[in-house]
């Protein structure tokens, strides 16, 4: 099986053994024989994908391409609440949708690097969710056993990836929307500082702080995207200036601090098997020269809390507004339950709440300087679709307990595969570092996975043999 990872493809055009038409004809034949898999809501249709791939040829050819452009001939898919000129834009919400107008920045500048786009991928509703299984026509379902979620809200960037059927993908992350899923398909969710890619384009959760992540088979290959899209917008009421300013090259110190929460703040929600698969994780780490030390959780747990638990939540009305007002009756039945809560807010809440995420961030960064990197597990467990249907509030929360205070305390992630468990299901750890520090993310993060032994996503293709050739 041809791997889609981007020193395969780059090795493959500059050799002449492939092209990019050549790649997206077998882009679509995996499509195709995946059958109705629920992964896409909207794929370009073949004949334009192609049109797009001979175009990057004639401009560059293959064999000097990955030299010209650094994205050069990389399929790539899209969350479907990224607008793209001329495709449907639906949020997972079939009676929402409507034709966009203008292409996300993100997008633009993929494209300007020599990407392909294939198609817009599944989501859970609003991107309100961080199960994957808040989808009215369908849901994608997880790739090493289908009784499981595959993780939301950006399940079908994350399975696009997992699947080998895209180099890359974009979702959006808000409570770790860019880290669940990757978790779950068994690939690398990059979660970037937030300003540093622009969200111009996005339709919006928390505006104020979403994130655009990116999905890949590496750390490096996430890394080399996220270099050709970051970048200063002036369309981005939040992009920093700085944003394509700082180095972002892959920092290994040989001997590191890394943090854990304390015991009394670790839960697995009475799961003993991802448990154990944390502790070998940070083993592997003390083997890498890292050295654990114990931070207070709290805070970060307290302003997670706050997404989905307070005036935060009154943030998501803002896009939402008009529909939920009008056609609430075509809502998903549990997205609709967690908008409404934010009803029951005032404006001078909204303020205390603005209040009180400053006094955590204070917090937040006395307990980060104690050491280099957070490491945590990316979820505590892993839940059937059956028992997340049954209970969607409570288990969807378990999902972001470890994840949603990330972008409120304007922190970096990674999340990356760590292992197997016993039952075939994928387990994985996030690295968090502070603001623009996913050079360390990128040096650490990525020789933890090279050192891993598994296979990249669910392709089989050994992660070893793609760090190798980099």
């Amino acid at each position: 099986m041809l791997s889609l990872d981007i020193n395969t493809l780059h090795r493959g055009y500059r050799d002449g053994t492939l092209t990019p038409e050549a790649v997206v004809t077998e882009v679509y034949r995996r499509i195709a024989a995946r059958g109705d898999d629920h992964v896409w809501l909207h794929l370009v249709p073949e004949v334009d994908a192609l049109a797009a791939a001979r175009d990057l040829q004639a401009r560059v050819p293959p064999r000097r391409g990955p030299d010209v452009l650094s994205l050069y001939g990389l399929p790539f898919s899209v969350k479907d609440n990224l607008h793209v000129a001329g495709m449907p834009t639906t949020a997972g919400c079939p009676a929402f949708s409507h034709i966009a107008e203008q292409t996300a920045t993100a997008i633009v500048r993929a494209c300007d690097g020599g990407a392909i786009l294939v198609g817009k991928t599944n989501m859970d509703q609003f991107a309100n969710g961080l199960v994957g299984v808040r989808s009215p026509t369908g849901f994608p379902v997880n790739l090493f056993n289908p009784e499981y979620i595959p993780g939301g809200s950006s399940s079908g960037a994350g399975i696009s990836v997992g699947a080998g059927l895209v180099s890359f993908a974009f979702g959006s992350d808000t409570g770790g929307s860019g880290r669940v899923p990757g978790a779950m398909c068994n690939v690398v969710g990059l979660k970037p500082t937030p300003g540093v890619i622009s969200v111009a384009g996005f339709f919006y959760a928390n505006r104020s702080f979403d994130v655009c992540p990116v999905f890949a088979l590496t750390v490096e290959d996430a890394c080399r995207v996220f270099e050709a899209v970051r970048g200063f917008d002036p369309a981005d009421d939040y992009s920093l200036v700085e944003a394509a300013a700082y180095d972002i090259s892959p920092r290994q110190p040989e001997h590191f601090l890394f943090g854990v929460p304390a015991a009394a703040d670790l839960t697995f929600f009475g799961d003993r098997v991802h448990e154990r698969q944390y502790a070998q994780a940070l083993e592997r780490l003390e083997a890498m020269g890292g050295r654990k030390v114990e931070i207070d959780f709290a805070p970060f747990r307290e302003a997670g809390r706050m997404l989905f638990d307070s005036p935060v939540l009154a943030e998501r009305l803002v896009d939402l507004a008009g529909f939920f007002e009008s056609r609430a009756q075509d809502m998903h039945h549990t997205t609709y339950a967690v908008t409404t809560k934010a009803l029951g807010y005032s404006a001078a809440d909204a303020y205390k709440a603005q209040y009180q995420l400053r006094r955590l961030k204070r917090r937040v960064d006395v307990e980060m300087d104690k050491c280099d990197v957070l490491v945590l597990p990316t979820t505590g467990t892993i839940y059937r679709i059956a028992e997340v249907e049954a209970d969607p509030i409570t288990l969807n929360a378990n999902n972001g307990y470890y994840t949603y205070f990330a972008n409120p305390m304007q922190l970096s992630a990674v999340s990356v595969p760590a292992s197997f468990r016993g039952d075939g299901l994928p387990f994985a750890i996030c690295f968090v570092a502070g603001a623009m520090e996913e050079g360390l993310l990128r040096g650490l993060a990525g020789r933890f996975h090279a050192l891993s032994g598994l296979p990249a996503g669910a392709t089989g293709v050994p992660v070893a043999s793609l760090y190798a050739a980099v």
